[in-house]
C-alpha cells in the first residue's frame, strides 16, 4: 500500500514558525506514520476510500493532540482492522454500495429488511480479523425486482450457505466493495489484472479489477445475465478438390483435376506423417496454392501456383506459378515452359495496380506448311521474357453472369531475350441493367465489350493476335479469323474486337436464359483497319446455370451468323463451352 501526500514547507525556522503550521505538520507526519505502520502489519483492503475514509477523517472535529495519543504504537502491535479503525476515531460501518438504500430497507419484505439490519449490526459489534472478502448477494430471477441487491455481511461459510438456500439467490465475490458505484457492480474477484498497465501508473489507492473491467459498464441484471465462454474457432473448409472433364469448341475433351487451397502456409512444413493426413501441414498462413492438371488430345497444360496476400504484412500480393504448356494448332505444334512472378495493390476496393515478368522457353515444330516465313523463323527453341504494368478496374456485381458495373483493363509488356519488342492492350467491358422483378430476379442487361491490342513488328508468331471462336469473334472457326500468309495463319500486330449483348431469363428461376448479339472487328497485319479484312457476325445464344452439378460457370450454346468475312477465313456458325466438375 502507498500513500503520497504533498506538505507544504515555509521558508522559516522552526523558532518562528506559527504555531498553527506546527499543529498541521504534526498532524500529517502522524498520519503518515499511521498508515505506514499498518501498511507493516499486513492491510488485507484499501484503507480510507470512501466516506469512512480520509475524508471523514479530516472532517472530525476533534482536537489534534487527543488524536495523537489516541493513536498510540500499542494500539497498532497486534489489532484487527476494525480496532485500528476504533483507536483512530474512524466508524467501521460500510456505506451500502446503493444511494437507494432507504428504500430497500422500506420494502415491504420484512425478511430481507430484517437480514439488512442484522448485517450492519453484526459489522459494527464485531472485533474479531475478518480477512475474507466482502460478498455481495443478488436477487434470483424470480425474486422482486426492488431487492435487486444489498450488502451482506462478512459471515461464515456456513451461515453464507445456509443464506444462498434460503433465498435462492447468487453470491458473487467483491474484494474491493468500496470501487461500487450507485446501482453498478463490480467485475470479477478484485485480482490483478496484467493488461491494465504497470503498478507504477495506476492510482496506488485503486485496486484494478480483473481483466480490466470498468464496473461503471455494468448493471446488475446484466451482470448475472451473462457468463465467462470460452469460444473455440476452427477453420471452415478452404480447400477444394476437382476431379471431371470439359469440352469446349475451341480445345476440344480434356480432363481437368484442380486443388485449390484458400489457407495454405508455405512455411509450415509437415513434422509428422499424421499432420499430412489431419489436413494441419502447409495450412494455416492465409495463402492460395493452386495444382491444375488438364491433359487433353490437342491441349495439355500442367499449373502451380501460390498467391501470398500480404507480403511481408504489407498490402502488396505476391503470386508466383510454374507451368508447362502443350498446344496443337492447325499450322503448328507448340510447347512452352516458364514461369510467372507478380505483384499487385490494391488501392481502392475497385482500383488496383499491377506488375510482373514472365520467363519462358518456347518451342515451335511440326508446322503444316512451309509457305511462311514468319513461321519458319519461329521454327526451333527461343527464350521470351516479358516485363508488364497494368492497371484493372473492376466494379461488376457477378464475375460469371454481371449484371451491372465494368471491367477496364490497360496494360503494358516490354519483351527481352531473343525477342525485343513493346505491346500494349487495353480491355473494357460495361454492363446496364434495364428491367429486373421487384425481387431482383428477372434481369435483362446490356452489355458492350472491347478489345484494342497493338504490337511491335518483331513480335513472333507464337505471340501474334488472332480472332475467331468462342471468347473473340464468333461466327468463325479457332483462330479462323486472322491474316495469311502462304496458306498459314501467321496473326497479326493489331486488333479491334467488339460485341455487344442483350441477355433476358427464359425461365422463372432464371436457370435458362437467351442472349441476341453481334460479334465485329478485325486482326491486322499492320497497324490498320481495312473495309476488306472487317468482320461483322450477329447471331444468338442461351446460358445454362446448372450450380447443382457442381459447373460454376453457365453453359454456353451459341449460333452465329457470319454477315460480313475476310478471305481465307474459316467461318463456323455453332459455339459452344460444357464443362463437368464434381
Amino acid at each position: 500500500m502507498h500513500v503520497f501526500f504533498h506538505v507544504p514547507f515555509f521558508a522559516t525556522t522552526s523558532d518562528t514558525m506559527p504555531r498553527i503550521q506546527r499543529s498541521i505538520l504534526k498532524y500529517m507526519l502522524s498520519v503518515v506514520f499511521v498508515i505506514g505502520v499498518g501498511s507493516l502489519v499486513g492491510c488485507q483492503q484499501p484503507l480510507f476510500k470512501n466516506k469512512t475514509g480520509l475524508n471523514k477523517l479530516f472532517e472530525k472535529d476533534q482536537d489534534l493532540s487527543q488524536f495523537i495519543s489516541d493513536s498510540t504504537p500499542n494500539s497498532l502491535s497486534e489489532a484487527s482492522l476494525e480496532s485500528r479503525l476504533e483507536a483512530l476515531g474512524i466508524d467501521r460501518k460500510p456505506t451500502p454500495p446503493f444511494a437507494n438504500q432507504d428504500k430497500i430497507v422500506s420494502s415491504s419484505n420484512e425478511s430481507v429488511r430484517k437480514s439488512f439490519s442484522t448485517t450492519n449490526r453484526s459489522i459494527n459489534n464485531s472485533s474479531e480479523p475478518v480477512h475474507s472478502p466482502v460478498l455481495i448477494r443478488a436477487q434470483s430471477p424470480d425474486q422482486d425486482s426492488n431487492l435487486s441487491s444489498y450488502p451482506v455481511s462478512q459471515s461464515s461459510p456456513n451461515q453464507l450457505a445456509q443464506d444462498q438456500d434460503e433465498d435462492k439467490s447468487k453470491v458473487v465475490q467483491a474484494q474491493y466493495p468500496e470501487n461500487v458505484v450507485q446501482g453498478k457492480l463490480p467485475i470479477g474477484n478484485g485480482l490483478a489484472s496484467p493488461n491494465v498497465g504497470s503498478p507504477n501508473e495506476m492510482n496506488p489507492l485503486i485496486q484494478p479489477y480483473e481483466r480490466g473491467g470498468v464496473a461503471s459498464d455494468w448493471t446488475p441484471d446484466s451482470y448475472f445475465e451473462r457468463a465467462d465462454v470460452d469460444i473455440y474457432v476452427s477453420d471452415t473448409q478452404t480447400g477444394r478438390f476437382n476431379f471431371g472433364g470439359a469440352y469446349n469448341s475451341e480445345n476440344g475433351i480434356v480432363g481437368q483435376f484442380t486443388i485449390d487451397e484458400k489457407n495454405f502456409d508455405i512455411m509450415r512444413w509437415p513434422r509428422s506423417f499424421r499432420e499430412i493426413t489431419d489436413g494441419t501441414a502447409w495450412r494455416g498462413g492465409g495463402q492460395t496454392f493452386r495444382l491444375e492438371l488438364v491433359p487433353g488430345a490437342n491441349l495439355e497444360r500442367y499449373l502451380v501456383s501460390i498467391t501470398e496476400p500480404n507480403l511481408l504484412g504489407s498490402e502488396i500480393t505476391l503470386n508466383a506459378s510454374a507451368y508447362l504448356f502443350d498446344r496443337n494448332y492447325f499450322d503448328w505444334d507448340e510447347h512452352r515452359a516458364g514461369g510467372k512472378f507478380a505483384i499487385g495493390r490494391q488501392l481502392t476496393p475497385y482500383l488496383s495496380i499491377n506488375s510482373g515478368i514472365r520467363l519462358e522457353s518456347v518451342t515451335v515444330d511440326n508446322p503444316r506448311l512451309d509457305t511462311s516465313s514468319e513461321l519458319n523463323n519461329s521454327l526451333g527453341t527461343s527464350n521470351l521474357y516479358l516485363a508488364n504494368v497494368g492497371i484493372v478496374r473492376d466494379t461488376r456485381d457477378n464475375m460469371m453472369q454481371a449484371t451491372t458495373g465494368s471491367l477496364f483493363t490497360l496494360n503494358f509488356s516490354q519483351a527481352f531475350g531473343d525477342y525485343s519488342y513493346s505491346r500494349g492492350d487495353i480491355d473494357l467491358k460495361t454492363y446496364k441493367l434495364l428491367y429486373q422483378r421487384p425481387d431482383g430476379s428477372g434481369r435483362h442487361t446490356v452489355s458492350f465489350g472491347t478489345k484494342l491490342g497493338f504490337t511491335g513488328n518483331s513480335t513472333p508468331i507464337f505471340e501474334n493476335y488472332f480472332a475467331g471462336g468462342f471468347s473473340t469473334l464468333r461466327g468463325f472457326d479457332f483462330r479462323g479469323a486472322s491474316p495469311l500468309q502462304g496458306g498459314v495463319r501467321v496473326g497479326g500486330e493489331f486488333q479491334w474486337l467488339n460485341s455487344v449483348e442483350y441477355m433476358f431469363p427464359i425461365t422463372a428461376s432464371d436457370s435458362v436464359k437467351g442472349v441476341l448479339f453481334c460479334d465485329y472487328g478485325t486482326v491486322e497485319e499492320d497497324i490498320e483497319i481495312t473495309a476488306d479484312n472487317f468482320r461483322v457476325a450477329p447471331g444468338f445464344g442461351f446460358r445454362v446455370s446448372m450450380p447443382g452439378a457442381g459447373i460454376g460457370a453457365p453453359l454456353a450454346f451459341d449460333f452465329a451468323f457470319p454477315v460480313a468475312s475476310a478471305e481465307g477465313d474459316d467461318e463456323k456458325v455453332f459455339s459452344f463451352y460444357l464443362g463437368v466438375l464434381r
